[in-house]
């Protein structure tokens, strides 16, 4: 998970600030991914309709946009980079460029870095993300659980019928009790599903 690029720029294709991390690209590599970014960050801003936020698929990667009436910002991410903190990354960059500049647009913007820095680690930022993995973790775990007292179950009513001390009655009624929770549990579905 990796945020690449942080771009603003003016609707008319004037680029007003940017910053990178590129640091998982090679060396020569890094100047044409720089081009391709700011090029496409000067067309999505134009063509983008005006007070319109959207997600784009660009090679690979995530551009997140937010087109203003006369300027817009562009994050730029991985695919794996969580779409919840990628666009709350893109909002704080338009309202504090919006503070800084006390809404006349132009110039650059020092706090940028500071801002790619603060999201370059998704994990801190997004709790509610934190949460999720934990949930689906305990859930993971549960549903282990589940399956070892299934396998359990199973395993018991194999020792039951294979037992010395119970007699043939008791076999019996073991077996029609279980007989009779299978009718009542098809009954249940039938009943729900209709």
């Amino acid at each position: 998970m990796k945020i690449l690029a942080l771009v603003l720029s003016r609707r008319g294709g004037t680029i007003i600030d940017h910053v990178w991390d590129l640091n998982s690209f090679g060396f020569l590599q890094r100047g044409t991914i720089k081009e391709v970014l700011l090029a496409s960050s000067k067309i999505f801003i134009d063509r983008f309709n005006v007070n319109s936020k959207c997600s784009v698929p660009h090679e690979g990667y995530m551009a997140y946009v937010d087109c203003r009436e006369d300027f817009g910002g562009v994050v730029y991410t991985d695919q794996e980079y969580p779409e919840r903190v990628a666009a709350r990354c893109l909002s704080e960059m338009m309202r504090e460029y919006l503070n800084f500049t006390k809404g006349i647009i132009g110039g650059q913007f020092p706090q940028l870095q500071n801002i790619l820095t603060k999201y370059a680690n998704p994990a801190g930022i997004d709790r509610v993300g934190e949460v999720q993995n934990q949930v689906n973790e305990v859930t993971m775990v549960m549903h282990k659980n589940i399956e070892a007292a299934l396998q359990n179950n199973a395993k018991m009513e194999d020792l039951l019928q294979q037992s010395n001390e119970l007699s043939a009655k008791s076999k019996v009624f073991l077996k029609q009790a279980k007989k009779a929770n299978r009718r009542c549990c098809t009954i249940q579905i039938c009943y729900s599903l209709s």
